[in-house]
C-alpha cells in the first residue's frame, strides 16, 4: 500500500464512499446471498432486501462533509427504506452508528472504533431475541475486532483490512452456528452480506488490494423448506409516532402477533419488522402510535415454493381477482396489492387490510375509503423478481377501463421483457371472481405443462365468455363510492332497489337487472345461469361475497343442484370491489361453453 496515502482521518464525504462501495459490492452479489438464505426463514430475499436498502441509502447524496451530520442521513434513509430482516438489522445498526457519531465532524480510527463498538448496544436493544451465528454476530466481532486493535494500526486501510479478515473468520464459523445453516452447509446469508459490504469499503480504501472470499457455496437454489416458518408474511412498517415512545413499548405491542420482531426507533420515526400470520393486525395496533407512512408484507411461504421452482411459465395477478389464498399459495400465483385509502393510510389489499378493517372504516360519514392502483416501483419489483425464476410470464389484469393497473403492468413489462424472458399481459375485461376463474384456469395450464403461448391463446378465448353478475345489498356503497351517481342513488335506496351490476364487454360497469328483495335476486341470477345452460352449458363457476358466507353458501347448493357441478372456488371478494359493492354482496361468476357469455 506504499502507493496509497494513509488515511488518518475520515469525514462524512468518506462514509458516503464506502457505503456506496459497499452497496456496489452486495448488489454484484445479491443472487448468491439469496441462493444461500435458509434464516430466519428459506425465503431467498436477503440478497436483495439488503442490496435495496443500501441502494436507497446511498441514492441521495449528502450535502455535508460532516461524519455526523452524514451518519444522521444515512440512518433516516436507512430507516425509510429497509427491507427484510437483514435490511432491517443492518438499518438498526446505521442508527446506532449515528446515535454513537453524531458528535464528530471528523474521525480517527479510534474515534471511529468507539463509535462502531458502542453502535452494538443500540442494534441488539432494537431486536427482541437476538441469534447467535447471523448477521448480528459478525457486525459485533468486527466492531470488536476494531475495538480491540485500533491502538496497532496507524490508518484506516490497515485497520479495515484487519477486521475484514475477522468478519471473514467470523463468517465461516456461522456454517455450525445455527441448525439450520449446519443442515444446508451454507454460512448465514444475512453475515455474508455485511462481509460483502466490508469487501466493498476496503476496495476502495485499500484500491483494490484485498484478497476476497469466493462465492464459494452452491450456485443452484437450496430446496424448498418442507416445514416453512409458522408465520407467512415478513411484515414491516414505518411509524411518525404522535408522541414520545420506546422500543420495547412497540415489543410489547407486537410481540403477541409473530416472532422475529425488530423494532428501530430514531426520533419519533420507527421502523417495526415481525413475522406475522396477521398484518392487517399489525397496522391496527402501530395506527394506536402515530401515522402509517410505509408498510410492506412479503409472503414468506410463497417465496419459499418458488425457491423449488426452475423456470416455466409464472403467473401473476391483481388483488382484485378473487380466488382463496390456498390456490393461489399452491400454484405458486404472484399477487400484486392493489392500494386502499382509508383512514388517511395507505393500506394493501387483502394483506394489511381486510375486509372487517375495510367495513368499519366504510362507515365513517366523513371520509370514505378509495383505491388506488399498485406504484409502477411496486410493479417492476416484482416481475422483476418473478422474472428470475420462470421462463416467461403471463400476467391477468383486472379491466382495463375500472383501473390504471394494465397499463401500469404493460408498461413494466415493456422495460422487463426479453425475447428470452416475455411477459404477456392480459386485460381480462372482468374482475373480482370472474378475473379470478381465467387466472385459475391460467393456473391449470401452467401446471400441465402447456407452453407460454398456448395458455395464453386459451384465456384469451376465454375472457368473452367469462362473466361477474354482483348482487348488492343496496346502492348506498356504489353511491359513497362513486360508481352510481349520488341523484339516481338516492332515488333508488328511497324506493328499496337492490341491482345486479356486471361489465360489458370492454369491461365498463353496467346495471344488468334490479330486485326490491333478496329473494328477486336470487331469481334474477338463477334465470341467468339457466339460460346459459341451456345455451350449451357452463365450463367453470364461482361464488364470491363481502362478509356474508350463508348467503353464498346457499348460492353453491342451488348452483351444484343446477350445474351439476362443484364451483371451482367461494372466496371473499376484494377490498377494491368491496368499497363499491358493500358488506353482505355475493357474486356470481361463470364461464360458458360456447359463444359469448349472456
Amino acid at each position: 500500500m506504499e502507493h496509497l496515502t494513509p488515511l488518518l482521518l475520515a469525514n462524512g464525504t468518506d462514509v458516503l464512499t464506502w457505503f456506496a462501495s459497499g452497496a456496489d459490492e452486495v448488489s454484484a452479489h445479491r443472487r448468491y446471498l439469496n441462493l444461500i438464505n435458509v434464516f430466519p426463514v428459506a425465503d431467498g430475499d436477503t440478497g436483495t432486501n439488503l442490496s435495496t436498502t443500501l441502494r436507497a441509502m446511498v441514492s441521495v447524496p449528502s450535502q455535508t462533509p460532516s461524519f455526523g451530520r452524514t451518519l444522521k442521513q444515512l440512518s433516516r434513509r436507512a430507516m425509510e427504506n429497509a427491507r427484510g430482516n437483514s435490511g432491517i438489522i443492518f438499518a438498526s445498526y446505521v442508527n446506532g452508528l449515528a446515535l454513537e457519531g453524531e458528535a464528530y465532524e471528523r474521525v480517527g480510527i479510534r474515534e471511529f472504533a468507539k463509535v462502531a463498538s458502542g453502535a452494538v448496544r443500540h442494534l441488539y436493544s432494537a431486536v427482541e431475541h437476538p441469534q447467535e451465528g447471523t448477521l448480528m454476530s459478525i457486525i459485533r466481532d468486527w466492531a470488536a475486532f476494531l475495538s480491540h486493535n485500533c491502538e496497532r494500526y496507524r490508518s484506516f486501510q490497515e485497520l479495515f483490512e484487519g477486521a475484514y479478515h475477522a468478519a471473514t473468520v467470523s463468517l465461516e464459523k456461522t456454517r455450525t452456528q445455527l441448525s439450520v445453516l449446519r443442515r444446508n452447509n451454507v454460512v448465514d446469508s444475512g453475515a455474508a452480506g455485511f462481509v460483502r459490504f466490508l469487501e466493498g469499503i476496503n476496495r476502495v480504501i485499500t484500491g483494490g488490494r484485498i484478497a476476497v472470499v469466493p462465492d464459494n457455496e452452491a450456485v443452484r437454489p437450496l430446496a424448498a423448506d418442507d416445514a416453512p416458518s409458522e408465520y407467512r408474511y415478513c411484515t414491516e412498517a414505518l411509524v411518525e409516532a404522535s408522541r414520545d415512545i420506546t422500543a420495547d413499548e412497540i415489543k410489547g405491542l407486537l410481540h403477541p402477533l409473530g416472532d422475529s420482531l425488530i423494532v428501530s426507533l430514531q426520533d419519533r420515526r420507527l421502523k417495526a419488522h415481525i413475522h406475522t400470520n396477521a398484518p392487517e393486525q399489525v397496522m391496527e395496533r402501530l395506527l394506536t402510535v402515530g401515522a402509517l407512512l410505509e408498510q410492506k408484507a412479503d409472503d414468506m411461504h410463497l417465496q419459499n415454493r418458488l425457491r423449488a421452482v426452475t423456470g416455466g411459465v409464472g403467473l401473476v395477478t391483481d388483488s382484485i381477482a378473487d380466488l382463496p389464498d390456498e390456490y393461489l399459495l399452491q400454484h405458486g400465483i404472484s399477487v400484486l396489492p392493489m392500494g386502499v385509502l382509508a383512514r388517511d393510510t395507505a393500506f394493501l389489499d387483502k394483506v394489511t387490510i381486510r375486509l372487517p378493517q375495510l367495513f368499519r372504516a366504510m362507515e365513517d360519514p366523513d371520509a370514505y375509503p378509495t383505491s388506488s392502483q399498485p406504484e409502477p416501483g411496486r410493479i417492476r419489483a416484482l416481475l422483476a423478481a418473478r422474472l428470475e425464476t420462470f421462463d416467461s410470464l403471463i400476467v391477468l389484469s383486472v379491466a382495463s377501463p375500472l383501473s390504471g393497473t394494465y397499463q401500469a403492468l404493460r408498461q413494466a413489462a415493456a422495460e422487463l421483457a426479453t425475447p428470452q424472458k416475455p411477459i404477456t399481459v392480459l386485460d381480462t375485461h372482468v374482475n373480482s371472481g370472474a378475473q379470478g376463474l381465467l387466472v385459475y384456469r391460467a393456473a391449470e395450464l401452467a401446471a400441465q405443462g402447456l407452453p407460454h403461448a398456448q395458455i395464453v391463446r386459451e384465456i384469451e378465448n376465454r375472457i368473452p365468455r367469462t362473466k361477474i353478475y354482483v348482487c348488492l345489498n343496496t346502492l348506498a356503497y356504489a353511491v359513497r363510492g362513486g360508481r352510481v351517481p349520488n341523484t339516481v342513488g338516492q332515488v333508488g335506496m328511497k324506493l328499496g332497489m337492490r341491482p345486479i351490476m356486471t361489465l360489458d364487454a370492454a369491461g365498463h360497469g353496467a346495471a344488468f337487472g334490479v330486485a326490491f328483495s333478496q329473494a328477486g335476486l336470487t331469481r334474477i341470477i338463477f334465470r341467468l345461469v339457466r339460460r346459459a345452460m341451456k345455451r350449451g352449458g357452463i365450463e367453470a363457476y364461482s361464488i364470491v361475497h363481502g362478509d356474508n358466507l350463508p348467503l353464498a353458501m346457499a348460492y353453491r347448493d342451488q348452483l351444484v343442484r343446477l350445474t351439476g357441478r362443484e364451483p371451482a372456488f367461494l372466496s371473499e371478494i376484494s377490498s377494491a370491489v368491496a368499497l363499491h359493492a358493500g358488506p353482505g354482496t355475493v357474486a356470481v361468476c361463470f364461464t360458458t361453453r360456447k359463444g359469448e357469455a349472456s
